[in-house]
């Protein structure tokens, strides 16, 4: 049900609209673009959440002409390029608290919706891959770092061993092929974590909020453990001589990837879950609460210790499927 305030023009939609601009031109943030959309929606209604797009693509439309005087590199379709993913972001968020999927678990609304922001970007960000002109950029980027790792690793073996390992055109390549192994999941966590943080901070008076589970309550369907381990399986398959000598093999390897990883970060969040109940268990008030989260999380972004410790929580999660590590089930919405 939608507020009065959703109906005529409100300051804080405006505002809203103002901080998903920002957040976009930031670019460190710039995939939780649409997490005040989401709060807009979340209070307000699909009358807010226009109110505060519209705000907020004609933000990063300035933005972005005043960043680069005019177009950006790739001319007119890098200008659209770098629209179509805020778009995107805005339509998958919009699909995601659609009416016609509400009977759909949380998760499997935000993977239709984060469908269309890899619709609308994939081919935007291949076509601007194959642009000479981006290619020319990235290859001038990509010289100047080997020549510098180049003088750090000096003459004799270590250095040319150095040297060889740093071909412009291969490390091009391979940054293509980590951009297609990920892209879609990296879409699809921004779209996760903009939809829940979004509803949350909404407040606990607001209709969308209350749709949205508390972190130490969240649980991904039980049938996604099936797409998790078949998607694993998948990247393993790959591997093996007879299919990766296949023609469509740099293709199954991408959809394999993305798959297996958009899976692990619902497990991700799930045991990032079990972790909070058991701190809210133990430490119902106080810090402890908050920054138990608070270390994994920096674990998690530290260069030593994030591959241990997303793994430890995803395996974490997924094994809550066969081991009822909390009593009360919470909300699988």
């Amino acid at each position: 049900m939608e507020s009065k305030s959703a109906r005529t023009p409100d300051v804080r939609y405006l505002a809203l609209g103002a901080v998903a601009a920002f957040l976009y031109g930031s670019t460190v943030f710039s995939l939780f673009f649409a997490m005040p959309l989401q709060t807009s929606w979340s209070r307000g209604g699909y009358r807010a959440f226009f109110l505060s797009l519209s705000v907020a693509l004609a933000g990063t439309a300035g933005w972005l002409l005043w960043q680069f005087r005019g177009l950006p590199l790739g001319g007119p379709g890098g200008f659209l390029l770098m629209l179509s993913l805020p778009a995107g972001l805005a339509a998958a968020m919009a699909l995601s608290n659609a009416g016609f999927l509400a009977g759909l678990p949380l998760v499997y609304r935000i993977m239709v919706g984060s469908l269309v922001i890899v619709a609308v970007s994939l081919p935007s960000v291949y076509s601007l891959f194959a642009n000479a002109d981006v290619q020319e950029f990235l290859m001038r980027g990509i010289e100047e770092t080997t020549r510098t790792m180049d003088a750090v690793g000096g003459e004799g073996y270590a250095g040319s061993v150095l040297r060889s390992s740093l071909e412009p055109k291969a490390l091009l390549t391979s940054a293509r092929r980590v951009v297609a192994d990920g892209f879609a999941a990296v879409l699809f966590a921004a779209t996760f974590l903009g939809h829940w943080m979004g509803s949350r901070a909404a407040g606990p008076d607001s209709p969308g909020s209350r749709k949205v589970p508390a972190l130490s309550a969240f649980m991904v369907p039980g049938s996604l453990i099936w797409a998790f381990l078949g998607s694993w399986s998948a990247v393993l398959a790959v591997r093996l001589p007879f299919v990766a000598a296949l023609r469509g093999a740099p293709l199954l390897e991408a959809l394999a990837w993305n798959a297996a990883l958009a899976a692990s970060f619902c497990y991700l969040v799930q045991g990032l879950g079990i972790l909070r109940h058991f701190m809210e268990r133990f430490a119902p008030t106080g810090p402890l609460r908050w920054t138990g989260i608070l270390l994994v999380i920096l674990l998690l972004f530290n260069v030593t210790t994030g591959v241990w410790t997303a793994g430890a929580l995803t395996v974490l999660g997924a094994t809550e499927t066969w081991i009822p590590y909390r009593i009360s089930k919470g909300v699988q919405e």
